[in-house]
């Protein structure tokens, strides 16, 4: 009886240290691995102001995520200019966009952001449509792309174009 406590204590202080002195982040650790799967959320909106000058508010959510360490950065394409927000520099650049840093907070289960862009376009010539990309990655991987929305100008006059909020939807992995 002995050697099998002091089995069962080895293992269960095993398992108490990996999942760093907190038994409820562990049990909520498994069972988002067993029974959720990891969901990535981008909401745009674009508010009209005086002028040409928009107001485009960018909401990022990472729904059920495992990992600490999440980051998005948003991409916005050459042909308009962001007065509010400085250039993220570190981001992995895309030719033809600029990156801009997501500041993501986590809330219990989830990863949020929420930033507004104050964006006007470059020149006075009609833009197409071309796509504003959002990339979730943790420290290792790129875990999710999002091009869904796009931005156009038209005599100075921008539009965005794309659904309410987009949903993508992984499996829970280890090292996600």
């Amino acid at each position: 009886m002995t050697i099998f406590l002091k089995k069962f204590g080895w293992i269960f202080l095993g398992i108490f240290l990996q999942f760093k002195f907190n038994v409820l982040y562990g049990i909520v650790f498994l069972e988002n691995l067993n029974f959720h799967d990891r969901s990535y959320f981008v909401k745009m909106k674009m508010t009209p102001t005086n002028e040409s000058l928009r107001i485009l508010t960018i909401e990022t959510t990472v729904h059920h995520s495992l990992g600490s360490n999440y980051f998005a950065n948003v991409y916005i394409p050459n042909g308009f200019n962001v007065l509010n927000q400085d250039i993220y520099p570190a981001a992995e650049p895309i030719e033809g966009y600029k990156s801009y840093k997501m500041d993501m907070k986590r809330k219990y289960r989830d990863v949020l952001s929420r930033k507004d862009f104050l964006i006007v376009p470059s020149d006075q010539g009609n833009i197409p449509l071309i796509p504003v990309v959002i990339r979730f990655e943790n420290l290792d991987q790129m875990l999710h792309k999002d091009n869904t929305y796009q931005l156009a100008s038209s005599k100075r006059n921008i539009i965005l174009q794309g659904p309410e909020i987009t949903e993508a939807k992984y499996k829970q992995q280890w090292g996600m």
